[in-house]
């Protein structure tokens, strides 16, 4: 299945971009950057092509972007 076109739009888009309306949160995560701060990690499957996505929600990340996600989502 190829990328639907609101996927193609995350490539490198900045964590405060809004999932597209397809883009279904599958769970998330507490994380902690060396004691430093923390925040969370959403991960997230689209319902229209399958690609699955995550996302770093903290203060200390303001430049964080979109990313493929690393796990499996089932």
């Amino acid at each position: 299945m190829s990328v639907c076109k609101e996927c193609l739009a995350l490539e490198g888009a900045n964590t405060a971009t809004s999932p597209h309306a397809n883009l279904l949160l599958h769970s998330e995560a507490p994380i902690n950057f060396g004691a430093t701060a923390t925040g969370r990690v959403e991960y997230y499957v689209c319902n229209a092509c399958g690609t699955q996505w995550e996302r770093e929600r903290a203060r200390s990340e303001p430049e964080a972007t979109w990313q493929h996600s690393r796990r499996t989502l089932a």
